[in-house]
């Protein structure tokens, strides 16, 4: 029989290529000190990262390994949530490093009537220039979000994502949509709690080369985002994506507004003023990288619908 006051949990972490930090998060997760749990990594690697999951099947680890990238890194955290046997859900990324306490300290959100719970994503490797103009761009985006949807350890109850259908949509691009989910929850009418004291620790990329890759992976969100969820027509994001990019330039060519930006984010540093020249700098690789990834998301959009449009014809063209 369910126990109420101690539901089983489910750990849901999506993989792509994480052999060098996923050992990391799972020794975390199985610290967790909460029981029931259950860890359930869904994994598309191409690298050793299944095999090094494996080794952790004796102490209940359940790997499930697709043969192919179905809807990203979505439609793997749909895939975990849509096996899993908890009650509630907590879904985290392969970086992520939760505190022992971490889902004692979600429990009491549920017990209060909690179907969903956001909590404080919170840059552990700050010692870096990297890191730090992450944590420091991440408080400053926290404080102008009070009604935030999404975080690392984001966690709800699973009748309710089944309820909202998880993370909407299936698209022939596959790309990050996460926030969806709570958007979807909050629209279905589903109970929000927001708990920033709860902090769920993750490693952000740290090189200069780590940190490009992935702004160019996040820009890559913006075109299809537009497409299927905004409706946009493609000319109008491909305008809108020339003015952003025009907008960045514009920033520091004049070099006082990126200052001042630099210097506003600089508050949430250890070094205070100190820091602004660097993270000018960080500043400007993330504009640069972000403008690379927007165009490329647009050219694998219109890529994507270019062979969806001779597929199509080509099917029509059969069954005539």
């Amino acid at each position: 029989m369910p126990d109420n006051r101690n539901p089983l949990i489910s750990v849901i972490i999506p993989t792509r290529n994480e052999a060098a930090d996923i050992a990391h998060s799972l020794e975390a997760c199985l610290a967790l000190r909460y029981e029931p749990k259950e860890i359930i990594v869904v994994d598309d690697s191409t690298d050793g990262t299944p095999q090094i999951v494996s080794t952790y099947a004796p102490r209940g680890v359940r790997l499930i390994h697709r043969e192919h990238n179905d809807n990203g890194c979505c439609g793997a955290r749909n895939l975990g949530m849509k096996m899993a046997n908890g009650e509630i859900v907590v879904v985290l990324n392969a970086d992520n490093v939760p505190q022992p306490d971490f889902l004692d300290r979600l429990l009491p959100h549920y017990h209060d009537g909690a179907d969903y719970v956001i909590v404080r994503s919170l840059v552990m490797n700050r010692d870096n220039l990297w890191g730090e103009y992450t944590y420091a761009t991440n408080m400053a985006w926290l404080s102008t979000q009070p009604n935030m949807e999404w975080s690392e350890g984001f966690s709800c109850r699973r009748a309710a994502a089944e309820a909202v259908g998880y993370i909407p949509g299936y698209f022939p691009v596959p790309f990050c949509r996460d926030w969806k989910i709570g958007e979807a929850l909050n629209r279905a009418g589903f109970k929000k709690h927001i708990d920033l004291n709860i902090p769920m620790e993750h490693v952000t990329p740290d090189t200069l080369k780590t940190y490009w890759h992935n702004q160019i992976w996040r820009g890559t969100f913006s075109s299809p985002h537009a497409y299927y969820f905004g409706h946009k027509p493609l000319p109008i994001i491909l305008l809108r994506e020339v003015l952003k990019a025009g907008r960045a330039a514009l920033c520091y060519l004049l070099v006082v507004p990126a200052l001042i930006t630099a210097a506003r984010i600089s508050t949430h540093t250890n070094r205070g003023w100190r820091a602004v020249p660097s993270l000018f700098w960080a500043g400007l690789v993330q504009s640069v990288a972000t403008s690379v990834g927007n165009f490329k998301g647009f050219k694998q959009l219109t890529d994507t619908l270019r062979r969806e449009t001779i597929r199509s014809k080509s099917q029509e063209a059969s069954l005539t």
